[in-house]
């Protein structure tokens, strides 16, 4: 029988992926992964685990949507941090806006440069 066995990737659209790429590689201090030439620029980001973040940089199928500013109300991916107090200073010192999980956990939403949204989730095990 057919199972999920787990997550792999999540991929984003960008205007210029080597700016993301550096936006995601100064916040989150991430690698970089190969990537085969798939005929347009982009970046594969390890995010450990055997997960990564695929950057894509094409025409954006959702210009001129209106986002909402939570990114909890809007798409995003999350990924488990082992501190949100670290990623709050180094988002305050980088400059770049956040808002608060609306539950009440101790996570928070970030947008990147293209106003894709993502969450940071302190995670400590089951």
């Amino acid at each position: 029988m057919a199972k999920v066995l787990g997550f792999d990737h999540v991929s984003i659209v960008v205007k210029d992926a080597r700016a993301s790429f550096e936006f995601y590689q100064q916040l989150l201090d991430v690698a970089l992964l190969e990537r085969p030439d798939l005929g347009f620029p982009g970046y594969w980001v390890d995010l450990h685990a055997g997960q990564s973040l695929h950057i894509m940089q094409l025409d954006n199928p959702n210009a001129g949507t209106v986002r909402p500013l939570h990114g909890g109300r809007d798409y995003h991916f999350a990924l488990r941090v082992d501190s949100i107090a670290g990623y709050v200073e180094k988002l305050e010192v980088l400059g770049v806006v956040y808002t608060t999980s609306k539950s009440g956990r101790n996570a928070l939403f970030v947008k990147d440069i293209d106003n894709n949204a993502f969450e940071l989730f302190e995670y400590h095990g089951a």
